[in-house]
């Protein structure tokens, strides 16, 4: 325990899921965690109040990451609260399961922008701020496995994950000097509340999909939290531009 004292992280998209499981992990470690929602406003409250069990610092802020102004706004309240922010998750995400020739310009614009612009110009602001304080820092993207693997109706999202995958490169190659580190974590498929439409409405698919995992079952919001931790902290120190990919061996085959 202790592995993040001293640490203050935003994480985007942490009232629920693996955001929320990440942000309990960074609390669990001594991090201090200022997270956003995009509208349940009794989770945010809800994860909040359970962070703070931890001895921890923990604000919210309902954001929507579709806004322009979303990622100037989210680093200055997240600063005022917390003081100068050297971690960041860029977690939140937005999907709609939607056959290739269905998908309209909207969605593609929507999935688009909360899942590669969002996250572009958040660690952009992010890194400035760190630069300016000659500060050093870490940037997680929650990717996805399917950046590099086809899934039906997916093909905006896939797109979406795969920019963002080539986004840690770009940025870890030139926030290298600044001793800002940027990192990727790839889950599979995993149980969430924004996918609760998948595994509870329609458990035939759900369990389709799971007989391609070879550790037999879909992610929890809690598999992913380790390796975060990981990333946020010290025993990384010289890792950036790379990807770790949690999804229970489905890479593999």
């Amino acid at each position: 325990m202790g592995r993040l004292s001293g640490r203050r992280a935003v994480v985007t998209g942490g009232a629920n899921g693996v955001g929320r499981g990440i942000a309990t992990a960074f609390a669990r470690e001594g991090c201090d965690v200022f997270f956003t929602a995009l509208s349940d406003a009794s989770a945010a409250r809800e994860t909040a109040a359970e962070l703070r069990e931890h001895g921890v610092r923990a604000e919210y802020l309902l954001l929507d990451g579709a806004d322009p102004a979303a990622p100037g706004r989210l680093m200055d309240e997240a600063t005022r609260a917390l003081g100068l922010i050297d971690v960041l998750v860029n977690n939140a995400a937005t999907l709609t399961r939607t056959a290739y020739l269905d998908i309209t310009p909207e969605q593609y614009d929507q999935v688009m922008t909360v899942n590669l612009r969002f996250p572009f110009f958040l660690t952009q602001a992010f890194a400035a701020r760190l630069r300016a304080a000659g500060a050093p820092g870490s940037v997680i993207n929650i990717s996805s496995i399917s950046a590099t693997k086809a899934v039906s109706a997916m093909a905006h999202y896939q797109c979406s994950k795969a920019g963002l995958s080539m986004l840690t490169r770009g940025a870890a190659y030139e926030l290298a000097p600044d001793g800002i580190r940027v990192n990727t974590i790839s889950p599979g498929l995993t149980a969430t509340k924004a996918n609760a439409a998948q595994w509870r409405d329609d458990p035939g698919v759900w369990h389709e999909r799971s007989k391609d995992i070879p550790l037999g079952r879909p992610g929890r919001p809690g598999d992913l939290a380790g390796a975060a931790v990981f990333l946020a902290s010290a025993e990384s120190a010289w890792m950036t531009g790379g990807d770790i990919v949690v999804d229970g061996g489905s890479a593999a085959v």
